[in-house]
């Protein structure tokens, strides 16, 4: 949090001089000495109403310190008020503590009701004045942190909506299946119409599961597997799916989906080597294995799915595990249920 400008010391410093000169130029014109300053400015009575200046403020600044972290009171209100009285309570009392130390000490008379009046009416006016200053900066400090802290859902919003637009419309594999289309065009029209019946499949269901918060795994699967044989029409590719799934559970959409396709996407393939990609399960979680053979340039990492990882946070306790040996990658998530 910021600190407000009253706590900051440049303004403890200054501030009482400040108003101390403001008091003794008062209390010369209420009591209509206004001569005396053709005599001596820098008085006595100067230094003392900036004395005052100093120990009033100090003390307004604790107790409102104090009535910030102690809440006494529910209603800001009624805290306000309180606050307001109490300080004003506490400024009459100083004030007139040090004012009678100060004429039966220095002067060697007691002051009377009429001086100690002015004084305290002066003193409290500026207590008043700098307990406003303290609530109004604290207000707007409220004010501006509520707006920062909604423009900041607000980005995370835009954030979150930009990156779900970005896996939906999936621009690398949109580009890199219009290219082999148009190879496929011009060889084999008939692999070409399969080819754009697997695209139009897979882009079918990302754009209809944006609608749905959890689904089958049976579902996303049949779109994963849709996905597999839409790579196995690139160059260089020769994937396959192995499912030992059994039982009824539900996943995050497109989840499988990302997964399988960076897998793909991360792990050397070639036309004798096939990449099989197995997915089985424990009792709460299911898993994704394969062998790994990763690229130089792109390298398997659970930070390119943390939207992924945010949303089964929402859903489930258990956080999506990434576990890597010399020989395979094995991908363990949460699985969902409706109660």
């Amino acid at each position: 949090m910021i600190k407000l400008f009253i706590h900051k010391p440049l303004f403890r410093l200054l501030s009482p001089i400040f108003s101390g000169v403001i008091v003794y130029l008062l209390i010369l014109l209420v009591n209509n000495n206004v001569a005396q300053l053709q005599n001596e400015f820098l008085g006595e009575e100067l230094y003392v109403c900036i004395g005052m200046s100093y120990i009033i403020q100090e003390f307004s600044r604790l107790l409102l310190l104090l009535f910030k972290r102690v809440k006494f009171f529910t209603n800001e209100l009624i805290s306000v008020i309180v606050q307001i009285i109490v300080s004003m309570l506490l400024c009459v009392g100083l004030v007139t503590i040090i004012i009678s130390f100060y004429y039966k000490s220095i002067l060697g008379f007691s002051a009377n009701s009429e001086e100690l009046w002015l004084f305290n009416s002066i003193f409290c006016s500026i207590t008043i004045i700098y307990i406003l200053l303290f609530i109004s900066h604290q207000y707007l400090h409220k004010i501006n942190s509520e707006k920062l802290k909604e423009e900041e859902i607000y980005l995370n919003h835009i954030e979150q909506d930009f990156n779900e637009f970005k896996q939906g419309i999936n621009p690398d594999l949109l580009f890199e299946s219009l290219e082999n289309l148009l190879v496929l065009i011009k060889h084999d029209k008939e692999k070409a119409d399969d080819f754009i019946d697997y695209l139009a499949t897979i882009y079918r269901y990302i754009l209809s599961s944006k609608q749905k918060q959890l689904v089958h795994w049976n579902e996303e699967l049949e779109s994963t597997e849709v996905l597999v044989k839409l790579f196995n029409y690139l160059p260089y590719r020769n994937v396959s799916i192995l499912n030992k799934l059994e039982s009824s559970f539900l996943i995050v959409p497109r989840s499988l989906l990302f997964i399988v396709e960076q897998i793909i996407r991360t792990t050397i393939i070639s036309i004798n080597v096939e990449l099989i990609i197995t997915i089985e399960e424990e009792k709460d979680k299911f898993i994704i294995s394969y062998a790994t053979n990763d690229k130089i340039t792109s390298v398997f990492s659970i930070d390119s799915f943390k939207e992924i990882e945010r949303i089964y946070g929402i859903y489930s306790d258990y956080k999506i595990e990434v576990i890597s040996t010399d020989s395979t990658r094995t991908i363990k998530l949460p699985k969902l249920t409706t109660k």
